[in-house]
């Protein structure tokens, strides 16, 4: 079992600094430095020894490709992303504060009347948007239970609404056999015995994330901390007992670099009462345990074979906000994409502080819904490959059917590697008009463009005399080859007589959503500071021959994603003023 879920990453390493997706591999496995954070890393034993649901069991999951993430409490008064713009109080590790005071938040359960909730609206939703799994908030850092749980009196049916949120969504799922998952945050910054770090004894490190003991070795949890796990284990065996199947487990205490430990959760005696409680349940890698599936976020992940799951959002904002949606174009692209990669897209969304799902992102929803529906034979039930996706598209295959999606025609061609062995006995378009043409060009298939390509993906299908049975893996020569980098906004050269001072300042005349910076030629280190407003620079780190690309990210709930809102960027060269070549990306 094991090897099946072993990560695949040798072929897919990645220079970047500061991303913090979470993904679980073997410390056998090749991993650059500069994301140490990206990573957790596991001896073989310790891998060997954890528990796992069977390749039998994850199978709906990796069919299923797309899931309905409910983001939705108490924040939904002000509009706001769960618990971290909310709270004023946050326990360590976790650091910082929210805009408002304890005492007025917590005071909000009683105006929690939820008056157009209706669970069987928003699982139909799902259903029609094309979703194939449902996973819902029932308790985020807030400490809030959107459930009736026996161990607390911070709940919902405390409130006006008076009913089990929860069960409603899981009954409603039942009924048209929606799998069902439950997140639940480990994280609580309102019940009086989560201490996970005892401050007085340990003091933190890394940019405040990581807590050590003063005496070495991992964090010291706080005195009341056993009373807490005690606790934690009664609501996840509440969880697990009294809503029927549960497919699906979203914990969310990720590693991060060793801020969060498995031993805070006692996570494998914890995980493995849950698999006696529910045998086919599919639980991901936020206990600090391998988990089941990786769990990155705000960004989608790279081709790998373990199951993994991108959690995106609509606009930027886990739960409800006015902020304007991303468009039905990227959305797609997004959910292809992490499919070219092995992977799912866990779309979130939150309903208005009444209940009322928005009826914008409702439409929405239900317009990409439409589109997966004609073409989803090319979406779910498939893996990721032969090829490895790119700025061009991607790939996804069943049995001996492959299917492109090329978003990018450039130069009105798409070369791609004849597969050993194998050979294309037709190809067509899936989605326009006109015949698919390609010919075979020295050990490549090359592909034409279309007259008319389809704006969100071009999809060719192919039919092929074998089933693919191997993967055509291709180094990445940069890490903006990756998707999730989005495309080159600025590339132009600075010539050495360009530098004043030994400085440059870039205008990019308008803010950006920066995901990337490389600057190429340079044999001096070149520091990078980045500005929104040409006043207040952020320093975002330092160029050198050996390592000439910089990701750029931004603390966002809880979590480092990619991308920082600028519009300057300033370059210091403390040597001699240099040639160099500059390639700045968005998404």
């Amino acid at each position: 079992m094991n090897k099946i879920f072993y990560i695949v990453t040798t072929c897919f390493i990645i220079y970047c600094t500061g991303l913090k997706a979470q993904w679980s591999v073997l410390n056998t496995d090749q991993i650059p430095k500069q994301t140490a954070f990206k990573y957790q890393r596991f001896t073989k034993q310790d891998w060997d020894s954890s528990n796992f649901a069977s390749p039998e069991q994850m199978k709906w999951f990796t069919n299923a490709r797309y899931g309905m993430f409910i983001h939705f409490g108490l924040s939904a008064y002000v509009d706001k992303d769960i618990s971290w713009e909310i709270c004023e109080t946050r326990k360590a590790p976790d650091m910082g504060h929210g805009a408002y005071p304890d005492s007025v938040w917590k005071s909000w359960p009683s105006k929690f009347k939820l008056e157009n909730f209706n669970a069987d609206e928003w699982v139909q939703i799902a259903k029609d948007a094309g979703m194939k799994y449902v996973v819902v908030i029932a308790k985020h850092h807030d400490g809030f239970h959107m459930w009736d749980t026996k161990f607390s009196d911070f709940k919902i049916t405390n409130t006006p609404f008076g009913r089990d949120y929860l069960r409603e969504i899981a009954d409603a799922c039942h009924k048209i056999s929606m799998p069902f998952g439950i997140y639940y945050s480990q994280r609580d910054w309102h019940h009086p015995d989560y201490a996970p770090v005892d401050t007085s004894k340990t003091v933190n490190s890394q940019d405040g994330l990581v807590w050590k003991s003063l005496k070495g070795g991992n964090a010291v949890p706080g005195a009341t901390h056993k009373q807490y796990l005690e606790y934690q284990r009664n609501v996840v065996r509440e969880l697990c007992t009294k809503y029927g199947k549960i497919d699906l487990f979203w914990f969310d205490a990720a590693w991060w670099g060793g801020m969060f430990t498995a031993d805070m959760w006692d996570a494998e005696q914890l995980t493995r009462m849950m698999r006696k409680l529910q045998p086919n349940i599919i639980i991901n890698n936020r206990t600090s345990i391998p988990g089941d599936f990786d769990t990155p976020e705000q960004e989608v992940g790279r081709y790998q074979t373990r199951p993994w799951e991108s959690a995106l959002t609509l606009n930027g904002n886990w739960a409800y906000s006015a902020l304007p949606n991303l468009s039905k174009k990227q959305l797609l692209r997004d959910l292809f994409s992490s499919a070219q990669g092995n992977g799912n897209v866990l779309l979130s969304w939150g309903a208005h502080w009444d209940g009322r799902f928005d009826p914008a992102q409702k439409t929405l929803l239900l317009d990409m819904g439409s589109w997966l529906k004609k073409y989803g034979q090319a979406f779910y039930e498939t893996k990721g490959g032969p090829w490895m996706p790119g700025k061009w598209g991607g790939a996804t295959y069943k049995g001996n059917k492959v299917y492109l999606y090329v978003y990018d025609w450039k130069d009105g061609k798409v070369n791609l590697p004849e597969i050993a062995g194998n050979s294309i006995l037709s190809a067509k378009y899936l989605n326009i008009e006109g015949k698919a043409g390609y010919e075979n060009k020295k050990g490549k298939w090359e592909f034409s463009a279309p007259v008319n390509p389809d704006s969100i993906a071009t999809i060719i299908e192919l039919l092929m005399k074998k089933p693919i049975s191997r993967i055509l893996s291709s180094a990445n020569h940069s890490v903006f080859d990756g998707v999730e980098y989005g495309t080159v906004i600025r590339d132009f050269d600075i010539h050495a007589r360009d530098w004043k001072m030994n400085r440059y300042t870039i205008d990019l005349k308008e803010k950006f959503k920066v995901t990337g910076i490389g600057i190429y030629g340079s044999k001096n280190q070149i520091i990078v500071k980045t500005s929104s407003d040409g006043k207040n620079w952020t320093e975002a780190g330092k160029i050198n021959p050996e390592a000439t690309e910089i990701s750029l990210t931004t603390y966002m709930t809880g979590a480092q994603v990619l991308g920082r809102s600028i519009q300057y960027i300033q370059l210091s060269i403390p040597g001699d003023p240099a040639a160099v070549k500059i390639k700045v990306y968005s998404k």
